[in-house]
């Protein structure tokens, strides 16, 4: 019997981390050679140029510099046809074959293998994905500009409106105000300025101001509790929406966001209203790409 062998590779690039797997297949088993992590690779954060690097980067890392056979992404930052020809037509030399889509849909896949579900992703960003076999339903997920209701960006974003105020003298400082001073390094409205407007808007680094906001919660802060509770409700109020028009009673839920104890209490409480329930995922995110890679080649591996 000849012997066919397929590198096959899985990506999950987000916003604050791109993680890679690599499988080798061999005659439809599969092993894994390696796993990688490295900085986010959403172009509309970090431009088109950086995302390619950090993905190939990647790609190498795991593969242990062979050329793949076939590479599944699944990027944060695909929100629209647009988007989708700026990404493959940069992408689309990483392997033999390649296959682009939003993070979301793989994340789903591995737990619906195509079937019908509903995901939550609260990180960096946020959005709510429903498929249903015949449709995508989507909420959020278009960006920081435009959408990203409860994601840590958004929580950071808050919590930075709200220390503008304290700084002015409109509001009385709290923990919060005060951690997130210590960690930015500001001392007055003139600091944050220079931080925000002149080293420039990364949002990585405003997402990363969430975990301060949870911390701040533990302190007694109940403008950080305020944040919290108002952005996890919003997305699962989004989420209970989709949940209704796909036809399910649960909803997949994954992202940084929920490590929040009140956060993914709340969220859950929302659900449970309308006898609905979260349910998290604790597993690699780039195991949704290579499921459906995997899948497409009919490999099997234990994951």
């Amino acid at each position: 019997m000849p012997i066919h062998l397929m590198i096959v590779v899985g990506i999950d690039g987000g916003g604050t981390k791109t993680k890679g797997t690599a499988v080798e297949c061999t005659n439809g088993k599969g092993k894994i050679i390696s796993t990688y992590e490295t900085e986010g690779s959403n172009f509309h954060n970090v431009g088109l140029k950086r995302a390619r690097e950090r993905i190939l980067k990647t790609i190498r890392a795991i593969t242990r510099g062979n050329f793949p056979d076939l590479v599944v992404l699944g990027l944060a930052g695909l929100d629209s046809r647009y988007d989708y020809k700026v990404l493959y037509e940069g992408l689309n030399d990483l392997g033999m074959k390649v296959i682009i889509d939003n993070d979301s849909y793989f994340l789903l896949y591995s737990q619906t293998r195509g079937g019908k579900g509903v995901l939550t992703i609260s990180g960096t960003g946020s959005v709510v994905l429903g498929v249903d076999g015949e449709r995508r339903i989507k909420a959020e997920g278009v960006g920081w500009f435009l959408s990203d209701t409860g994601s840590a960006y958004w929580a950071g974003r808050k919590a930075l409106r709200h220390l503008t105020r304290v700084l002015q003298g409109l509001e009385k400082p709290s923990p919060m105000s005060n951690m997130i001073m210590k960690y930015l390094r500001v001392k007055d409205v003139d600091d944050l300025v220079y931080w925000i407007y002149h080293k420039g808007h990364r949002v990585e680094k405003i997402a990363s101001i969430a975990k301060i906001i949870d911390k701040a919660i533990k302190d007694g802060d109940e403008v950080a509790r305020s944040i919290m509770l108002t952005g996890s409700q919003e997305l699962a109020t989004s989420a209970v929406r989709v949940a209704k028009m796909v036809g399910v009673d649960r909803v997949f839920v994954v992202g940084g966001m929920f490590n929040s104890k009140l956060y993914m209490e709340n969220f859950n409480e929302v659900l449970l209203e309308t006898d609905m329930r979260a349910i998290k995922i604790n597993h690699d995110p780039s195991y949704g790409a290579l499921m459906y890679a995997l899948d497409k080649i009919n490999c099997e591996v234990t994951l």
